[in-house]
């Protein structure tokens, strides 16, 4: 087994992660910058790609990192300028890396980097499903519903599935109750009939 493989399931049997080890709330220059505004672990107010200043948010996110190393979301801030910038190799590194400290956005992002078969990503889809699972327990929307969507597709077959059917339908009730418009909603209904008892899967 790889470490790619072996660091996400240390994640999945340790539970959602705990605040400590999200880094610091101090609110910096990189999260001013360079944070998503979808991203739950976010502590600023989040930035449209649009209105990023590439070169100053990458200047602030790389002081950042380099101050405090340990600081997944300083880093997955970082790894989304890179991406922005086509510098794929690194980007893809520095979401590993914030990924593999429990971040659950980075874990959402890393994942579909795979799914999606970016470029300097890795291929095997059995690590979407683990990183996923892991992201959606520690409250991602779109790992949430993404994860189950992905499983009911078929698109994990033959990977070691994380999560029971029960915890499946956990996890989408609670997608159901953080759904923030009329067509999510639809979706997860959807979802929801296809994975109950006898539903068609």
């Amino acid at each position: 087994m790889s470490m790619l493989s072996v660091i996400p399931i240390l994640w999945l049997a340790a539970g959602p992660t705990p605040a400590s080890t999200q880094g610091t709330a101090a609110v910096t220059e990189c999260d001013r910058l360079a944070a998503y505004p979808d991203d739950p672990g976010r502590v600023g107010p989040g930035a449209r790609t649009e209105d990023i200043d590439l070169p100053k948010a990458r200047a602030a996110c790389e002081a950042d990192v380099a101050a405090q190393p340990s600081n997944p979301r300083l880093r997955y801030q970082l790894a989304r300028i890179l991406f922005y910038q086509k510098e794929t190799r690194r980007a893809v590194d520095e979401m590993r890396r914030a990924a593999d400290f429990g971040y659950a956005q980075a874990q959402f992002v890393y994942g579909t980097f795979i799914s999606k078969r970016r470029p300097d990503a890795p291929t095997d889809i059995c690590l979407t499903e683990q990183y996923w699972f892991a992201s959606a327990k520690g409250g991602r929307q779109a790992a949430r519903v993404s994860y189950v969507r992905h499983f009911l597709k078929g698109k994990f077959e033959g990977c070691r599935i994380h999560a029971s059917r029960d915890e499946m339908r956990q996890i989408l009730d609670t997608a159901a109750a953080n759904a923030t418009d009329f067509y999510e909603r639809l979706l997860i209904e959807d979802l929801s009939e296809r994975l109950a008892p006898g539903g068609k899967s």
